[in-house]
């Protein structure tokens, strides 16, 4: 399915190679691999090979230039790089440049990895061999160096509007695009902004690949390809993909499939023995009366209002973290409406608190994680039965390094809580 032309047929000759984290270390191991002579520039030197000091007089030592996803468009370096008019890549489409199989791409606001995940299980089902790259952990230059020699091989692609902002290099045979919602707006100026930056990737398709792209998408503004999409398979299967929240995802992933002609059994199989991927609206123990949910992974508006509609019981929300922009004033007023009470903690606690404060009589909001989880389950024991539910709506880097270190310090108090009873 891949065609020579997904390639840059001249190899270039030198290569600068932008952040020292997982993707800028996977794209210079791929240089080494190929022997194309490169250099890794990162700021903050987390690797000592790395060279902290980029500038106009550099531009001319290579011909070609890497970006990991943490460059924004206004970052001095990429702005030197772009503006140069040599080639400018985003790692996956570096690597996809050299890929030799056939490359899917998932994006959206939400849902992306567990989309991801459930096409990759449903091609090896099918008797193909398939791997998960992206932005759901392993660069796909990783994927390069351990296929390199191989074109039967599936690369499914995460791909985030970060990583979708420099496109070069990406040659699709699919993409499927979850949905849509406010994200990201400390990043980038509006949503259109953002819009545009996911669109990206909808002129990445080889002719007559297929796209399928959710109802929340607004394909009037995003010049999707009119594509003769067949309709959903309506398979009444009995897993975690038929709840409200993944309905369309299961929806949308049976549209590609058969699209690409894929044997439809084995898309069944796996959306069958799909198991949802950790701190996703997961349950982590019910002690008292109060169930506790683990959410960790809902790090904007549009997540953490889904899975507080989906929770039955009142709902005791933990939520905070990184302000990332967006109308804190509507998700208050929307998030009121679904809630009992609200315990906030981090960055975006006090902020948050002055537009909840039209709602409640009492905001709660501390300054760790770990108290707020109590605090929440002191009051919700004198109304139980209910669920505390961690869904924060805003990213973890304010005191996490990632949403799974948040989820695991959620799960770590909860279970601290535990006294003489069991947790079941």
């Amino acid at each position: 399915m891949r065609t020579s032309e997904s390639a840059d047929q001249t190899m270039p000759h030198r290569v600068a190679v932008f952040g020292a984290g997982r993707s800028g270390s996977a794209a210079i191991q791929l240089c080494r691999h190929l022997e194309i002579p490169s250099v890794l520039f990162d700021q903050d030197r987390q690797n000592d090979a790395a060279c902290s000091h980029f500038g106009e007089s550099d531009l001319s030592q290579f011909a070609a230039f890497v970006f990991s996803p943490g460059f924004a468009s206004g970052h001095p370096w990429r702005v030197l790089c772009e503006e140069s008019g040599l080639p400018c890549f985003g790692e996956a489409g570096f690597a996809a440049s050299f890929w030799k199989g056939p490359l899917l791409g998932v994006t959206g606001t939400n849902g992306k990895s567990s989309v991801t995940t459930l096409l990759t299980d449903a091609l090896k089902r099918s008797g193909r061999k398939a791997v998960a790259v992206g932005n759901i952990g392993a660069p796909l230059s990783e994927a390069c160096l351990e296929n390199m020699d191989s074109g039967t091989v599936w690369a499914v692609c995460e791909l985030s509007s970060f990583q979708a902002e420099l496109p070069r290099g990406l040659l699709l045979d699919g993409l499927l695009w979850t949905n849509f919602a406010e994200d990201h707006l400390d990043r980038y100026d509006s949503m259109e902004a953002y819009l545009q930056a996911k669109a990206k990737l909808l002129h990445c398709l080889q002719p007559g690949a297929p796209s399928v792209l959710g109802s929340s998408v607004p394909m009037e503004s995003v010049s999707a390809p009119e594509e003769g999409m067949p309709l959903a398979m309506q398979s009444g299967v009995d897993s975690p993909l038929s709840s409200p929240v993944q309905m369309e995802n299961w929806q949308l992933v049976g549209k590609l499939w058969r699209a690409l002609n894929l044997p439809e059994d084995a898309l069944i199989a796996a959306a069958e023995n799909f198991i949802p991927l950790p701190h996703r609206l997961q349950k982590v123990a019910a002690y008292r009366g109060v169930e506790f949910w683990n959410d960790a992974k809902a790090t904007n508006f549009n997540a953490s209002l889904a899975a507080v509609e989906s929770i039955k019981l009142p709902v005791y929300w933990i939520g905070g973290g990184r302000l990332k922009g967006g109308d804190l004033a509507r998700y208050a007023e929307r998030l009121a409406k679904g809630i009992s009470a609200p315990y906030l903690y981090g960055e975006a606690g006090s902020t948050l608190k002055e537009h909840l404060s039209d709602y409640f009589k009492e905001v709660s909001v501390f300054v760790r994680l770990e108290d707020a989880v109590a605090a929440a389950y002191h009051d919700a024991l004198a109304d139980a039965p209910v669920a505390v539910l961690l869904s924060p709506g805003f990213s973890s880097f304010d005191q996490f390094s990632s949403f799974e270190a948040r989820g695991e310090c959620f799960t770590e108090t909860v279970l601290s809580l535990k006294q003489s009873a069991e947790v079941y």
